[in-house]
């Protein structure tokens, strides 16, 4: 793409968008933490985790509502003043890629801790991310955020499964745009449907198509942006007055689907659990962003909190977790109470960690990428 072509930098802030995301880290990390506890690694037996949580389990929800709200605050933050495009790529590529980078020779780091503290091999969950072998190449690959289209998926850690997907999408943001100068709300809904077609025809050479598969997620946002943008002034246009309820029901929705409550029905293009997601995706994200939703004031700033920091506990949550695992089997801690150690030790880790990446390399790999693009525009 010619750099002559320009994004806008808007930096507008929508606080909604914000505490969504610390939500969708919420249900990812529990998800998490529920296939990690619901075994026991101390004898074959077997309990149950309460219904509760595993109405929780909605990570692949969470990674999803992640996608489309990548899309929406894209479109939002960039539509009035241009710049480069070459300078859209830099600050994205400094904004996920220090963080990611520094928590991967972590969990690098981790692993003969792991092998040495950890029992029989016995095909848990938490087990794979941490014992299998890796080569240079396969550093290399992750590194490069290219693992999905020519590396080994799972290894380090099951979450980075995403970010490769996540920059892939950023690459094509400047498309989007351009299509819907050209094309209107078209543009968006054609991109999407471009990319589900190279999956549903095998199209692509690519060992993980999720990328292809999911599009729609981050188009979807992007389109949602742009209708906000076009209509957010305009008083007549009051959408949504059960905001919360539907909210909520997209929530629920998604909480039956996940433990096969309800059947889905059948409709081309979005049959399957994962579409089916990223219309409840675009449902929460359309409910948050248009309707006038007010969270008590101490919850709302937790999320708020939580969504600043969701990206470095996205990535280290895992660690954590199995730190845990490892607490509980050299301590002999199993079932209720190992899964309320794991629950309550992760909140707590997963939030400080992720406090300090946030701090210290996600906000300073921000500023990198600006003066560098400041540097360039010299």
């Amino acid at each position: 793409m010619n750099n002559k072509n320009s994004l806008g930098n808007n930096t507008s802030y929508l606080e909604q968008l914000t505490w969504l995301r610390g939500i969708a880290a919420f249900f990812v990390v529990i998800s998490h933490v529920i296939r990690a506890t619901e075994v026991n690694y101390l004898s074959q037996s077997n309990y149950t985790i309460s219904p509760i949580f595993y109405s929780l389990d909605l990570g692949t929800f969470g990674v999803l509502l992640f996608f489309t709200l990548s899309g929406t605050t894209l479109y939002i933050s960039h539509t009035n003043k241009s710049v480069p495009v070459s300078h859209f790529y830099i600050k994205r590529f400094f904004r996920i890629w220090p963080a990611f980078a520094v928590s991967l020779i972590l969990y690098i780091s981790f692993q003969p801790l792991f092998l040495a503290l950890y029992p029989e091999l016995q095909g848990f969950w938490i087990e794979n991310q941490f014992i299998t072998v890796y080569s240079a190449t396969d550093i290399i690959q992750y590194l490069l955020l290219i693992s999905n289209a020519t590396g080994n998926m799972g290894l380090f850690n099951n979450a980075y499964w995403s970010l490769p997907v996540e920059f892939q999408y950023y690459l094509i943001f400047p498309l989007l745009i351009i299509t819907l100068k050209y094309l209107h709300i078209f543009g968006p809904i054609s991109v999407g449907l471009g990319l589900y077609l190279i999956y549903k025809f095998n199209l692509s050479h690519f060992v993980d198509t999720k990328v292809f598969m999911l599009g729609f997620s981050f188009c979807g946002g992007v389109l949602i942006g742009h209708i906000y943008e076009q209509f957010k002034n305009k008083k007549t246009f009051l959408i949504l007055p059960f905001a919360t309820l539907i909210l909520i029901s997209s929530f629920v929705v998604a909480s039956l689907i996940t433990n096969k409550v309800i059947t889905l029905p059948d409709i081309p293009i979005i049959s399957g659990i994962w579409n089916w997601y990223i219309v409840l995706s675009f449902v929460a994200v359309t409910s948050v962003l248009f309707g006038k939703i007010h969270l008590p004031d101490r919850c709302q700033k937790i999320l708020k909190l939580s969504g600043n920091i969701s990206y470095s506990a996205y990535l280290y949550h895992n660690i954590i977790i199995a730190m845990l695992v490892l607490f509980c089997i050299q301590f002999s801690i199993a079932n209720e109470l190992q899964l309320l150690v794991v629950f309550l030790g992760t909140l707590v880790g997963t939030y400080y960690i992720a406090n300090i990446s946030f701090t210290h390399i996600e906000k300073k790999g921000m500023a990198i990428g600006k003066r560098f693009c400041a540097y360039l525009a010299t």
